[in-house]
This record gives C-alpha cells, structure tokens and sequence, in this order.
C-alpha cells in the first residue's frame, strides 16, 4: 500500500495483530518525516534528540522533513506467511542467538527515493521493518542512499523508558555518501541496525545499581578490591577505582578532566568510557557494582559468545560502573549516562579510541 502523496502527512491507520513493546499495539500509522507512532499520526518535521520525556512512543528511521509529492513513494505491507517470514526468523537468529525465535508476523515500511522539503527532487530510501514472534518483538532499520541534511535516528518510549539514538544523529557524518546510519552497524551488516524492544529488552545497559561514589569535583571512589582478579592486557589486578571523570584507574585514584588524546605513553593503565569534566555535586549519581552470580552473568555470557563466537565464554565475574544522569562541571544540570561493564578474562579492545568535541572515548 501507498501512503498518500501530501507534505507532512501520513498513511491511514493500520490495524496490527501482533506487535508488542511495552504494551500490546493494535494500530499505528507510517508518517511521512520518517518516523511511525501508535497513538495517532505524527506530523512534526523538526528531529527532536532522545530521550524527551514525553507521551508519545515513536520508531524514528529517519526523522526529517520529507516531501514525497512530486517524487518518492512510501510504500507499507504486513506479512503472516510467505518468505519474508522466513527471512525474518533467520536474521533474528543470526543478530539475537539464543532466542530460538519464530517470526509469525512482519510490518516493512519504506520511504522509497522520497524528496526533501520543498520537493527537491533529492533521493532518499530508508525502511523499518518491525517482526514480532511469539514474547518476542523487533525493529530492524535499513539505510540506502541518503541525501545531505538534518536527521535524527532511533526510538523513543513514552516517558522515555526506553530509548536509543543511532549512532550520527545530528552530526555531519550521517548523510550524504559517507553516512554513518549507511555504513554503519550493529549487527555486522552495513546499512543495517538491529533492536530488541519488547519488555524482555534491557537497552544497552546493564543494571544501574550498587554503591554510590561521593559527591565530589574530580572525585572518585575509594579503593574497590575486587572480588575476582580482572586481567588488562597482560596485566593481573586485584583493585579499581571509578573516578568522577568518566574513567577507571587501577593504581589509584586519577582525578583529570581534560581528556587526552591516545596513545599517551604514559605509565596509567586507564579504560576511559567518557573522559570529559563531569560533576555530580548537584545531579546524577555514580554507581558501581559487583556480581559473581545471578542473571547479570548470564546476561553478560551471551553479550561476550555473541560479540566474539568461538571463545565459548563463560563469564564467572561482571564488574559494573555506570555514571547515571551525571552533569558537566560546572552543575550545568546536563544529563549523561554511561556505563562500564567488566568480564573476568573477556578480550575488551581498548585499542580503538577517538576524540570527538574535546572528549576522548576508548571502547
């Protein structure tokens, strides 16, 4: 199905059958600025960054101002049967294993070489696929060739209980022949981003729980001995520290926030997760957390065999620091979330690092 050729508009309301995150949906719309919503159609234009704390639950693909009246289609179609089905169930496997997933049901909306606002006669496809099966639901986002403009790329809950905002949403990079939403991915397909929504989804974040670290300007935690010893490149210690910075520290407490561009030669072993100047004197809090049983392990079994298959990991310690909602200096009232996870013996690379608006981040 078409959806009608108009500036800010959107399809009809379609009826679902099986599609669920946080509540059991039985209609939404395809809305033409790139984006689908549950509750009514959604005209806005202008990309909103995530999370916004409002009343709405939102599938943004490609959230910007379309105009699909003079060239592009914007095409919607279910699926109960058919190949597709199993093209759906083969491709949750493969991203999400373990599952033993079964697609039963499939939505692919296409924004097919649709213009920018003011008919521009620009090009750009994109596509959501949504597939459900059984507890189970997904959103799989596809990228073909986008034309240079503003975006935003994600989804985002109501109350923003859930959220994530892809990678180069905002930035120069994610248009253009070079996009980052294009090349990118996390599933190993390029063009292709890949996300569980259903209630059983986490987020990419593990448990924020546990200690608190004082309120403090540069501060950080005391001494945390940890209860397994966590090998670093070669390296067997027994202690942590998680200072305020956005950064951990093995031999002591390091208290800089300027970050610092690697390599830097120096004689600190450092992971630094976000080393930027943070300040969590007024708001957020700095967890950290350690778990040598329980689903936390479990969880970070699978996380590790499905980023390195072969290892047949098994992990029997997760250290967890995460920096919650946390200000830049100075109580500037800013929100950041972070989060740091450590497997006993896990082949973390720390060897990728970049500096992007004067902050430096090793993953």
């Amino acid at each position: 199905t078409t959806s009608p050729r108009s500036d800010d508009g959107s399809s009809p309301l379609i009826p679902l059958s099986n599609f669920v995150n946080k509540n059991w949906f039985i209609c939404f719309q395809v809305n033409q600025n790139g984006h689908l919503t549950f509750n009514g159609a959604f005209s806005s234009y202008s990309p909103q960054r995530f999370p916004m704390y409002g009343t709405r639950d939102i599938i943004a693909v490609f959230w910007t101002d379309l105009d699909n009246r003079v060239n592009g289609e914007i095409y919607y179609n279910q699926y109960t049967s058919s190949s597709v089905l199993q093209q759906a169930t083969q491709d949750i496997n493969r991203y999400f294993p373990g599952l033993n997933f079964n697609a039963n049901w499939v939505f692919v909306a296409t924004w097919y070489e649709v213009a920018y606002y003011p008919t521009t006669g620009t090009r750009t496809t994109i596509q959501a696929v949504l597939i459900s099966g059984g507890q189970y639901s997904f959103v799989l986002m596809n990228y073909g060739i986008i034309a240079l403009t503003t975006h935003n790329a994600g989804y985002d809950t109501e109350n923003s209980t859930h959220h994530f905002t892809i990678p180069g949403s905002f930035s120069n990079n994610a248009t253009g022949i070079y996009s980052a939403f294009r090349l990118g991915s996390n599933v190993n397909v390029p063009g292709r981003w890949a996300f569980r929504i259903d209630l059983g989804s986490r987020g990419p974040l593990y448990p924020i729980a546990g200690t608190t670290s004082p309120r403090l300007d540069d501060g950080s935690s005391p001494l945390i001995p940890l209860q397994r010893p966590f090998v670093y490149f070669g390296r067997s210690y027994s202690q942590i520290y998680v200072n305020n910075n956005g950064h951990l520290t093995f031999n002591g407490a390091f208290s800089s926030f300027t970050p610092q561009r690697f390599p830097m030669y120096g004689t600190r072993d450092i992971i630094t997760v976000f080393w930027t100047d943070l300040d969590n004197r007024v708001n957020g809090e700095i967890y950290y957390n350690q778990y040598t049983s329980g689903s936390v392990l479990q969880q970070a079994t699978q996380d590790i065999n499905r980023y390195f298959p072969g290892l047949n990991f098994n992990a029997n310690w997760v250290f967890v620091a995460t920096w919650y909602e946390v200000a830049y200096y100075p109580t500037t009232g800013t929100v950041s979330q972070l989060d740091h996870r450590g497997q006993e013996r896990a082949p973390w690379q720390h060897s990728r690092c970049l500096d992007t608006t004067g902050q430096s981040v090793c993953q």
